[in-house]
């Protein structure tokens, strides 16, 4: 008599559904969403660290998928579903959820017992999927927890053979050994990472406004998102802790990983799960801002660190890769806190940062071993690297980490090493402490001075010479051109010759403050200067600056196509030094995007101006930032966001304050009357250029070209708005008529084509089509473009004149025309009404101004000096030009066409 089969042990329904949320609400991952669903022939990987919700992630895709009339099978697994036979139990049991009579033939083999291999179970399942007709979606939850025994292959051979209507939807910390992208079949799986996991800036205060129900600003929020690098599961502890403290302000200025949410999280879900080898490796290492192989070795005295490092990546244990080749990493700063909270326990980490700043030392990692010897509080040390590598790492660029520290050393630590006290100086004028800053750079130099007597020579001559790099950097920043001049002069003729990468960073400084003044002769020598002294002293960072100074050259010179492969050239050797969307990148992106605009190619590098323009780098001048911020405020205006633009430049302005910034506020200034024309507001225009004239008056006239053009721009647009063509022509030909440089070509071809409008406007126009026609062919062939559109208010009338005079020789930019045209319908200016309004005199605007002020024919006479029947001769003349009969009418056709916009 033969036993019955013993019944098979239930199965636990809640392993085939995702967990439930209780009913909270959670953060819609739309746009990830629709990414995915869109992929959705494709199998699917998504392997993350804890926390950053993958299982939410692959929810609701379960539910987009399910509202498509998809079937989709769900199953989170455990340890003991390594085993076969109960793997396939469940797989059987999530797939007949949605196909009912599934798995049939698999569940009466499997309740054969022992009797059958379990690749026989294996192959029996396969079958009846290669049954299937129509697609099914099977999502693996927590498949990090399926472990394959050496000598079983039986789950490669279930993946691997996975038929044709079975898409694959996994999510893991890490995959195992037995799947991945290249293993299932079908089209390559779509692999998610934590980088795409990650909460952008807006997701995370989605999250915690609408999901936490957390009040918090926009400075808040950042702070969040910083911290945690979009790491969800840390929002959601922050929160937390946040809801329950008395004083969130205070909470918010400490946020670390030693949070007591947090590390109970890291510590009993990632930490407390790892070998006791692998846990004291992370604490011994988590001092280390950033780490390779072999300075984890002398740290932590492991010869097996290759084996652990791999092993740590594989569990996704939040490293993060800093280059391609996988040589550097870090780990997320939460992460690191935590661990370096776990390390405080064993003692004060101090001897493990003395051995970090001596490795790197010997490695020539200077930077970060003044900053691991600050951290040890070993001044001494630090002090003497600085005073031996200071102008190396100003030259490199790699000086933000000491800067940073130099925020957190005691003040008597300060004053008893002048060369932390030079750059303790830097960081105050960093933070634009500039009045601070120079006074302690002054009174470092006068110590230093005393002790060198007359020879720069030795490293505390060096000190020195690098006090007055940095002082002429801080007038820099300032735009206190002739001082900075001044310092550079007086210091090159004192540093010997073969401190030669001092006399570089002296010569890259003169050559910049010399082009912002306008002075482009003398800084193409201080150029050549700086390239002779480079070729002694290699220096990337200050072949960048070089780079960045004569693209601004070749802007000047209206050689646009060539200052932008200047630029292109510098940011890809930026990148490629110092990393993508480092702050060495920032000055040569504006300066960059000052070309672009000119060329009409500027919409790609718009998104990073922002992050250029307040992530600046320590060589960046105020005039290179204005650049930038006018630049986004001109784009957004003439993209038809006028008063957006218009706003966002008086922002600006608000900001441009003292004398230091009286030629900044001037070339603002300028921009802003160019806008306020457009809008059709010539009185606020008018009243904001006089005002411009008067402060301007009071600046030194040498170095200032740049600016007495633009005011002369505006007062020529001021005229030509008020038919006053006789003032604008005179203006304009004397401004010319300075022009006679080399570098001075971009300024020619502005004031040239203004000038031909000019003309135009006062009856010459053979002059004025014979000089736009030569204009045109001037700046089109080398790249302008917006240096028209811009213009497109007073251009296009004289335009279309040009065509109708000769259309043979205009026929050849038809294209320009529309593009003139559609310039003008985007800020909306009716064109039709404004270029038949042109012939409108000053006096008959004049009138009509008075006649809108309510003002009889007798009171205008009186108020102009004229006879009453002059003024009503005027009336006549103005009614037939407007095309109406009444006074009534004429100030409404004034006010529509721009003639009256102001009281």
């Amino acid at each position: 008599m033969s036993l019955p089969e013993p019944a098979l042990p239930p199965l636990l329904p809640s392993k085939l559904l995702p967990m439930s949320d209780g009913g909270r609400p959670q953060l819609a991952r739309a746009a990830l969403i629709e990414r995915l669903f869109e992929a959705r022939e494709r199998s699917l990987t998504i392997c993350a660290p804890a926390g950053f919700g993958k299982s939410t992630l692959l929810g609701q895709l379960r539910q987009r998928l399910q509202a498509s009339g998809a079937a989709v099978a769900w199953l989170t697994c455990d340890e003991a579903d390594s085993e076969p036979q109960r793997l396939l139990r469940y797989l059987s049991a999530a797939i007949a959820g949605q196909l009912p009579g599934f798995g049939a033939a698999t569940l009466g083999l499997l309740q054969a017992g022992g009797r059958l291999s379990p690749r026989v179970l294996v192959d029996a399942f396969l079958a009846e999927l290669e049954a299937l007709e129509a697609p099914l979606y099977l999502i693996l939850d927590d498949l990090q927890h399926l472990r394959q025994p050496p000598h079983d292959p039986l789950l490669c051979h279930l993946f691997e053979r996975l038929p044709e209507p079975v898409r694959l939807l996994c999510g893991a910390r890490a995959l195992p050994g037995f799947i991945d992208g290249r293993r299932v079949r079908g089209a390559a799986a779509l692999q998610i990472g934590a980088e795409d996991l990650c909460l952008t800036a807006e997701e995370a205060g989605a999250y915690l406004h609408e999901v936490q129900g957390l009040r918090l600003s926009h400075a808040e929020v950042m702070l969040l998102h910083g911290r945690t690098e979009g790491w969800i599961a840390g929002l959601h502890l922050l929160a937390l802790s946040l809801a329950r403290c008395p004083d969130p302000a205070a909470f918010l200025r400490g946020v670390s990983g030693s949070e007591r949410y947090i590390a109970d999280y890291l510590g009993e879900d990632v930490l407390d799960r790892l070998p006791p080898r692998q846990q004291r490796f992370l604490e011994l290492t988590s001092v280390l801002d950033e780490f390779d192989i072999e300075l984890c070795g002398a740290l932590t005295g492991h010869d097996d660190v290759p084996a652990i490092l791999h092993q740590l990546q594989d569990e996704q244990l939040f490293i993060v890769a800093l280059d391609e080749r996988g040589r550097w990493f870090r780990y997320h700063p939460l992460f690191a806190e935590c661990l370096q909270g776990r390390l405080a326990r064993w003692g004060e980490p101090t001897q493990l940062l003395h051995a970090a700043a001596r490795w790197c030392e010997q490695q020539g990692l200077v930077d970060k071993a003044v900053d691991y010897a600050l951290r040890a509080r070993d001044y001494g040390f630090a002090a003497a690297l600085l005073e031996r590598q200071g102008v190396y790492l100003m030259a490199s660029n790699r000086l933000y980490d000491i800067l940073a520290s130099m925020a957190r050393l005691p003040a008597e630590m300060i004053r008893e090493y002048p060369v932390l006290q030079i750059f303790y100086a830097w960081q105050l004028a960093f933070e634009q402490k500039y009045l601070d800053a120079e006074a302690l750079i002054d009174d470092v130099a006068a110590r230093l001075q005393r002790g060198c007597g007359r020879g720069l020579r030795g490293d505390s001559g060096e000190a020195l010479a690098l006090t007055q790099v940095i002082k002429a950097l801080v007038l820099l920043y300032q735009d206190r051109l002739a001082q900075c001049l001044s310092v550079t002069r007086h210091w090159l003729s004192l540093v010997p010759d073969e401190q030669a990468l001092i006399r570089a960073s002296l010569s890259c400084v003169q050559a910049a403050a010399h082009a912002l003044r306008g002075e482009f002769d003398a800084a193409r020598h201080s150029l050549e200067l700086a390239r002779d002294y480079l070729r002694r002293s290699a220096s990337e960072y200050l072949q960048a600056m070089l780079c960045l100074i004569e693209a601004l050259l070749c802007k000047e010179r209206g050689q646009l196509e060539r200052g932008c492969a200047l630029a292109e050239d510098a940011l890809a050797s930026a990148e490629r030094v110092f990393g993508p969307h480092s702050r060495a990148g920032g000055p040569l992106v504006l300066a960059y995007a000052d070309l672009l605009y000119e060329r009409d190619r500027h919409a790609g590098i718009l998104a990073a101006l922002p992050q250029a323009v307040v992530r600046r780098d320590v060589a960046t001048p105020i005039e290179l930032i204005s650049r930038g911020r006018l630049l986004m405020a001109r784009a957004r205006f003439f993209a038809g966001e006028s008063e957006q633009g218009l706003l966002q430049l008086d922002e600006w302005l608000g900001q441009l304050h003292g004398a230091d910034c009286q030629r900044l506020y001037a070339l603002a200034v300028s921009c802003k009357v160019h806008f306020l024309l457009w809008l059709r507001r010539p009185h606020e225009a008018e009243r904001l250029c006089l005002q411009a004239l008067g402060d301007w008056r009071g600046l030194p006239v040498p170095g200032a070209a740049d600016v007495g053009v633009a005011l002369v721009l505006c007062q020529a647009r001021l005229a030509l708005s008020g038919r006053r063509g006789e003032r604008a022509v005179a203006l304009l030909e004397a401004c010319l008529a300075k022009q006679v440089a080399e570098h001075q070509r971009d300024s020619l071809l502005r004031l040239s084509l203004l000038l031909a409008v000019a003309y135009w406007s006062t009856g010459s126009g053979e002059r004025a089509f014979a000089l736009l026609r030569a204009s045109l062919a001037d700046a089109w062939g080398s790249g302008y473009r917006r240096l028209f559109l811009d213009e497109a208010l007073w251009l296009l009338p004289l335009w279309e004149a040009w065509q109708a005079s000769d259309p043979g020789c205009a026929s050849g930019w038809q294209g320009l025309t529309e593009r003139l045209r559609e310039q003008c319908r985007c800020l909306g200016v009716d064109q039709q009404a404004f270029a038949g309004h042109q012939d409108v005199s000053h006096r008959e605007q004049e009138i009509l101004r008075l006649v809108a002020a309510g003002l009889a024919n007798r009171d205008i006479a009186k108020a102009m000096h004229l006879s009453e029947a002059t003024v009503k001769w005027h009336l006549h003349n103005l009614f037939a030009k407007l095309g109406v009969r009444s006074r009534t009418q004429a100030v409404l056709v004034g006010r529509g066409s721009g003639l009256l916009n102001e009281a």
